[in-house]
């Protein structure tokens, strides 16, 4: 059958005041540690983001330098034109 959205609110409900009982009766440096366990959780997903995206970045940049070598190939360009496309190729400081 597949879970209803009622079922799914009382999951919800009950997760929601087991934690705040949890923390209700937790010290206050227990209070601290999750809240850096959760700031950590939070950092490291922004990460795992953050570099997934440069990473697809990177290769978008590299699909499109190769394609601009390659029609490079069929047509002249000119010293300037190639010595930029040499540079983005071999990633060379201008």
């Amino acid at each position: 059958m597949g879970m209803t959205l009622d079922r799914i609110n009382e999951y919800f409900a009950f997760a929601t005041s087991a934690l705040v009982t949890g923390v209700g009766v937790m010290t206050v440096s227990e209070k601290l540690a999750l809240a850096g366990l959760l700031l950590g959780i939070v950092s490291a997903v922004r990460l795992a983001i953050h570099r997934r995206r440069i990473e697809q970045a990177s290769q978008r940049r590299n699909d499109l330098i190769e394609q601009i070598l390659r029609q490079a190939e069929t047509r002249n360009l000119s010293d300037r034109e190639r010595q930029l496309l040499e540079q983005l190729h071999g990633d060379k400081p201008a």
